[in-house]
């Protein structure tokens, strides 16, 4: 089908212009338990997202370019990156980041992600999630108004608090120049969560992120949710591909006041 083969061989080289150079066989690490201190995700392994991690206030994440995020199909794996804390995943052109699961991985040669087969599938581990401190518009929750304010703090659909005041599931706050870290040529397959009705991640979840956050040359394929939505805040967006969702492709919500610039969607 045409279409397959599009998506088989040229899925990142569409509107983010990647192009993915051979992968080598990695050793594999067992992500389990919270991020809380600055740590560095590197090429030379491929990790695996065993439950919901969160990287907590204070810490940050530093992904290397070419680096494989390959979480067990069915187990829940994702990734949140609370306010307060901070995501680097920058991939080149040559080397992008590749979020997936190990069902996808499974049907590439040697680890080379060129050879791998394109599925009918999504819903096979969770996604990435970013949470900052800028503007939101939201009333849903109690004490919140329905313009923006500093004092407006909202949970993140798809994330589940794990007790009654749980400020990690939190985004939302008053600084829209709000810097959570940098997105560049990252690749997010095959992902999404259906938590409950009306409830569920999506490929990429932004929440009150500002203007100094920097996301640019994104591509999200095969999500069960949204591809990109984002609630509130200041940040821009651009270059991004968005494929194969079974929603909304790019979702805008409670006051969300930056820029989206080259957006390519096949819905």
């Amino acid at each position: 089908h045409p279409v397959n083969s599009l998506l088989k061989h040229t899925a990142l080289s569409l509107a983010a212009g990647f192009a993915l150079a051979g992968s080598v066989e990695a050793a594999e690490i067992l992500v389990t338990s919270d991020i809380t201190t600055s740590t560095t995700w590197t090429s030379d392994n491929t990790y695996n997202l065993q439950t919901q991690i969160y990287v907590m206030p204070g810490a940050t994440l530093t992904i290397q370019p070419g680096t494989v995020i390959a979480s067990d199909t069915g187990v829940g794996g994702s990734l949140a990156i609370t306010k307060g804390a901070k995501l680097f995943a920058q991939g080149d052109k040559s080397n992008p980041i590749i979020f997936t699961s190990k069902a996808d991985t499974a049907t590439w040669t040697g680890g080379d992600p060129r050879t791998g087969t394109w599925r009918e599938s999504a819903n096979e581990w969770g996604n990435v999630t970013i949470m900052g401190d800028g503007f939101i518009s939201e009333n849903a929750t109690a004490g919140n108004t329905p313009t923006c304010s500093a004092s407006n703090v909202a949970a993140m659909e798809g994330l589940v608090a794990a007790f009654p005041g749980d400020t990690k599931v939190l985004y939302g706050g008053g600084n829209d120049d709000d810097d959570s870290g940098s997105l560049s040529y990252v690749s997010l397959r095959y992902g999404g969560k259906v938590v409950g009705l009306n409830n569920e991640l999506n490929g990429l979840s932004l929440g009150g992120l500002g203007r100094e956050t920097d996301i640019d040359h994104v591509e999200i394929m095969n999500n069960v949710d949204d591809g990109v939505e984002i609630w509130g805040g200041t940040v821009n967006l651009k270059n991004l591909s968005v494929w194969n969702i079974g929603d909304d492709s790019v979702d805008i919500d409670q006051g969300y006041r930056g820029k989206l610039q080259y957006v390519l969607i096949v819905q």
